[in-house]
């Protein structure tokens, strides 16, 4: 009998260390919102400061390093780097719900916050579309820019009154590159991965003040974002980042 007690215990001890070291997943939901509201492809809304009407066509971003902050500080990588295109989550029936990205079989455990980059590495920056293999979300010309030698890290497409005359006639296309656009974000969120559960976690990208967060981006003499010549003007939209990312 002594020995059956034994086995049970050293059985359940396993059991229960299994599911401390178990996985979980995380459902992170991005939000894009306007203002505050959520941003609804195709709706209108005053630019800021200089108030011509404007509306979004598109939103997209590569995202790296995604990194898990644990209890002593140390991180836990869960994604190296992902393609994320939010344009036909945020449309008029699924604006308020956000764009989930779900990352499968995640150590459990407790964390204070998440990191991530708004971008490619440096590193694999220095790589071409050619130097990836076809799974890979860095294998697509779509997205890289040969002459700048940079992937497009971000996108955000739309419509404008540039004359304000009530006409959505000019396009606006802001396509931003090249090391110096990388942005890291850090959050802080005291929140637990448990073994067999998921996890939600949400971040904000309010494109108000993507557009006027720490300098209002000059969208009248920069509609468009392609050439070398438009780094300061990437600048300014990377810059503001640091107001427009929230987590919460």
């Amino acid at each position: 009998m002594a020995r059956i007690f034994i086995f049970s215990l050293v059985i359940a001890s396993l059991v229960s260390c299994g599911k401390e070291k178990g996985n979980g997943d995380l459902d992170m939901v991005f939000y894009l919102e306007y203002g505050g509201k959520p941003l609804v492809m195709l709706d209108t809304f005053k630019y800021p400061v200089t108030g011509q009407n404007v509306s979004f066509t598109r939103y997209a971003a590569y995202i790296s390093n995604l990194e898990l902050i644990k209890n002593d500080g140390s991180k836990l990588q869960v994604k190296d780097i992902d393609f994320l295109d939010m344009t036909n989550s945020h449309d008029k029936n699924n604006a308020a719900n956000g764009y989930s990205y779900k990352l499968k079989d995640i150590e459990s455990g407790d964390f204070t916050g998440i990191s991530f980059g708004f971008g490619v590495p440096q590193d694999m920056n220095a790589q071409a579309p050619k130097d990836y293999p076809s799974e890979n979300v860095l294998s697509s010309s779509a997205n890289y820019w040969s002459s700048w030698k940079s992937y497009i890290f971000t996108r955000t497409e739309g419509k404008i009154d540039q004359d304000k005359d009530g006409s959505l006639e000019d396009t606006f296309a802001l396509h931003c590159g090249g090391d110096s656009a990388y942005y890291p974000f850090e959050g802080s969120k005291v929140f637990h991965i448990t073994d067999g559960g998921t996890t939600r976690i949400e971040i904000v990208l309010d494109m108000e003040k993507y557009f006027y967060g720490n300098t209002l981006y000059d969208i009248v003499t920069f509609p468009a974002t392609h050439s070398l010549e438009h780094i300061p003007a990437i600048n300014v939209l990377t810059d503001n980042l640091s107001v427009a990312v929230t987590l919460k």
